[in-house]
């Protein structure tokens, strides 16, 4: 499992095979071919995602594609597009956006401008 601190910042692209936890800054691109992603609650990224699993406790902006699931928690604020079979939104999550369901391992980030 790999961290990421809050005091973190990282502009580029970010590829794991591994479970990441994200406490800190990311821009860019994240692609994980296999573990889960998880956002934490002082996260704050700008980037497109493409993972298996990925679960958003923090504030993100981009594409994300999961192969499996993406669930956004009651401290998400999400701004941008999900894709994935399995989305879930719990109550208080913010999102601005757009949802496609797919089939499972269908769904792939396209680059795109996070804003």
């Amino acid at each position: 499992m790999t961290t990421i601190g809050t005091s973190l910042v990282i502009t580029g692209e970010v590829t794991s095979r591994e479970d990441i936890t994200i406490h800190g800054q990311v821009k860019g691109q994240i692609s994980m071919v296999q573990g889960t992603l998880l956002v934490a609650p002082t996260a704050r990224i700008e980037a497109d995602i493409d993972v298996t699993n990925v679960t958003i406790h923090g504030t993100m902006a981009g594409k994300v594609a999961a192969g499996e699931r993406v669930e956004l928690t009651p401290t998400a604020t999400v701004k941008g597009t999900l894709v994935a079979p399995s989305v879930v939104l719990r109550e208080g999550a913010t999102f601005n956006g757009k949802i496609q369901v797919e089939k499972k391992g269908t769904a792939k980030a396209t680059p795109s401008k996070a804003n």
